[in-house]
């Protein structure tokens, strides 16, 4: 039966746990070689992460190109692309990149699944799909792969090491693939909190486990519910609230805010597709200096404002260069400034987030306060495109992490609900159920 912790921790600590070794090491961004090297542990919990500082831009695509972020269901011919750039940053580049998949339990450490239970074929996976760019002042080199096909739903980590050794790691991408051996039923409705109705989203869902033999269905089903494709404020482990057993289902209607997110606002945006003109929301561009310097408009506090909706990507962003009209290797990396305007500096820390760094809280994107400026500030080396982002607080005082963004009931925001299971005899948790909504399906 699988037992698990029943959140993922959204404070500083997880950075912590990153860092200890695992079965592929686990090392800081940036971090040497030699920090790649460490012992492996089974307890490692995978991320994704970048460990070299010249990996960026480091995406799961579909193939015309659309960001991938949900989870694939298993046997599905549509191929999904691993991409990534190294950047020429003056550091020693490996030429030999190569893959490999982890198979993961439900908490994302590995499982006991040996590479013959879960691949069809022999666990690595040469990168020879490499292109250079041109005409951009800081020089990369685009690598993509197909990800390889596999046998059983579940949770896998795309490792890229490189010269041939694993413990080598450059980068990690999570991966889920489903299989929809449970039905799974949901909708957003307006929280049952008196005070958390106009701020809140709260999750109802059912999962009807009647075509898998599953002894305990109250031990052995483990659920996830996902906001926006986040990980670090996803709720984990929860009961359900009922048991039908002449239906097989569990019902999970919790009236005690367990099933509660905060809304948020919908997302903030910049345009950096073109260099020669300042794109919505750019203040300035420095063309003069290597790398490209932009500054973005400051952001003001919206969360005294009336709710304004608007079409956003939830977070995600698109790569291009308007400039030339070529493809994606024309667009340049820019050093692109942040700047959020705040009378004092608050209590605990804010970030900048986006699926420009995997939707995580890293100490990259955490801002620092300027006190001469009155603001937040972050500057982040991002390639050219169209992107959005979020300001979002970690406070160990307060669990509201919306103090500059506001929390509204209206926003669109996007659930995924993720069931899992470990069957009879199996040495691994696997992906059992899924499905996503939208909160403009629901309770409105």
């Amino acid at each position: 039966m699988i037992r698990y912790t029943t959140q993922l921790f959204i404070s500083l600590s997880f950075f912590i746990l990153s860092t200890l070794p695992a079965c592929v090491p686990i090392a800081p961004t940036g971090n040497s070689t030699a920090a790649n090297t460490a012992a492996s542990s089974p307890d490692q919990i995978f991320y994704d992460q970048a460990f070299r500082s010249n990996a960026r831009s480091i995406r799961l695509l579909l193939p015309d190109g659309v960001l991938w972020s949900s989870a694939l269901r298993i046997g599905d011919p549509t191929p999904l692309v691993l991409a990534f750039d190294i950047l020429e940053l003056g550091e020693n580049i490996s030429t030999d990149y190569r893959a490999k998949l982890i198979h993961c339990n439900a908490d994302w450490r590995k499982s006991n699944l040996s590479n013959i239970d879960f691949l069809f074929e022999y666990n690595e996976f040469p990168i020879t799909n490499e292109a250079f760019s041109y005409n951009t002042k800081v020089p990369y080199t685009q690598y993509r792969m197909s990800v390889p096909r596999v046998k059983l739903p579940g949770n896998y980590i795309i490792s890229v090491y490189e010269d041939g050794n694993e413990a080598n790691v450059v980068l990690t991408k999570r991966l889920m693939v489903y299989d929809q051996m449970m039905g799974v039923g949901a909708e957003v409705i307006q929280s049952s909190g008196v005070t958390e109705r106009v701020t809140s989203h709260q999750i109802e869902f059912f999962v009807d486990y009647g075509s898998v033999d599953i002894p305990n269905p109250l031990e052995d089903i483990y659920v996830v519910v996902r906001q926006n494709n986040r990980w670090f404020n996803a709720i984990e482990g929860l009961e359900p609230t009922f048991v039908r057993q002449e239906r097989q289902q569990l019902e999970y209607q919790h009236f005690d805010l367990q099933n509660n997110f905060y809304a948020g606002n919908e997302y903030r945006f910049f345009d950096l597709r073109t260099l020669n003109a300042l794109g919505q929301n750019v203040g300035d561009i420095r063309r003069d200096q290597v790398p490209v310097e932009a500054f973005l408009l400051p952001d003001r506090n919206r969360s005294t404002e009336l709710y304004s909706q608007y079409e956003d990507l939830n977070g995600a962003y698109v790569l291009g260069n308007l400039d030339i009209r070529g493809d994606e290797l024309s667009a340049d990396y820019v050093q692109t400034q942040f700047l959020l305007e705040a009378n004092q500096k608050i209590a605990g820390d804010v970030y900048v987030v986006g699926a420009f760094n995997n939707r995580e809280l890293t100490p990259e994107n955490r801002m620092v306060y300027d006190s001469t400026l009155k603001s937040y500030t972050a500057d982040l080396l991002l390639k050219q495109g169209f992107y959005n982002y979020q300001y979002y607080v970690v406070d160990s005082q307060d669990d509201y992490p919306y103090p500059f963004e506001g929390s509204y009931f209206e926003v669109e925001s996007e659930y995924d609900i993720l069931v899992y299971t470990r069957p009879i005899g199996t040495r691994g948790d696997i992906l059992a159920g899924y499905t996503r909504i939208s909160s403009q399906l629901g309770g409105r």
